[in-house]
């Protein structure tokens, strides 16, 4: 999906998956998380992580940028895991 360069530490990059958009963020130098880019609000599609956060743009969910986890705004749940893990020098799903 990306290759593991690409996604520096504390940050995030949208990719193509196999079934759809995923957020791959990277929490730490060997750590990586899939989520679904989609805010479960009303499905637009969130920012990339900044600050250790993540925004949706529509309505102003924010989002932990390790784990996805709902901080605030109307969603009521956190984004959706999405399975990845590290493979050599890529990201892949897991």
């Amino acid at each position: 999906m990306a290759k593991l360069a690409d996604v520096s530490v504390g940050s995030g990059a949208i990719v193509d998956g196999p079934s759809g958009k995923v957020l791959i963020v990277r929490p730490s130098e060997n750590e990586v998380k899939g989520l679904d880019p989609a805010c479960p609000h009303a499905g637009v599609t969130v920012s990339q992580p900044a600050g250790g956060t993540i925004t949706c743009p529509g309505h102003g969910s924010v989002f932990d940028a390790a784990t996805g986890e709902r901080k605030k705004g109307p969603a009521t749940t956190g984004l959706t895991p999405i399975p990845v893990k590290i493979s050599g020098d890529s990201v892949v799903t897991a």
